[in-house]
């Protein structure tokens, strides 16, 4: 079952169980966006999933936990469980410990797009290659690496600290 239709009876029995109508509801989401999510008609936003549970009076979390446990068809004790694992998974992997880099002054920080920065194992194995006096073939037909990725390392300030910093804004 798809966690959609979960969340779409919880929300719906949440709703009811406050006493609330989807007219009343509609200070959160407009009442026909609320008819289609109750019917797993549409998906809903994170931002629209706060505005709902903030108007039931009910952490978003506590929403979603409910829903995603009863599409596991696990009861609440056994999906905190493994809930909590999920989130040593997360740990382990560093994403706690790294999440304060990713915001400055409160707002997340931006990110350049595009490919994804190059392991510092191959940065270090191209600067040793570089120390050494090998050409950039040398280095690529060496290390195994595509030629734009040695040149890359090669001229960039890490790997000549003499070189100068680009002057440019991004």
């Amino acid at each position: 079952m798809p966690l959609r239709l979960a969340l779409a009876a919880i929300l719906r029995l949440t709703r009811k169980a406050r006493g609330l109508s989807q007219e009343q509801l509609a200070t959160a989401v407009e009442a026909r966006h609320l008819h289609n999510l109750e019917h797993a008609k549409s998906s809903v936003t994170l931002d629209t999933l706060e505005g709902i549970a903030k108007r039931l009076d009910v952490d978003v979390l506590a929403l979603l936990a409910m829903a995603s446990s009863y599409e596991r068809q696990q009861s609440t004790a056994d999906f905190l469980s493994f809930l909590s694992h999920e989130i040593q998974k997360l740990e382990k992997l560093g994403v706690m410990a790294n999440l304060p880099s990713e915001f400055q002054d409160g707002d997340l920080r931006t990110g350049k797009a595009g490919k994804r920065p190059v392991p510092a194992e191959k940065i270090q194995a191209v600067l040793a290659y570089k120390a050494k006096g090998f050409t950039q073939k040398q280095t690529c037909s060496e290390l195994g690496m595509a030629a734009s990725t040695v040149n890359k390392i090669w001229h960039s300030d890490a790997g000549d600290e003499s070189s100068p910093r680009s002057t440019h804004p991004n």
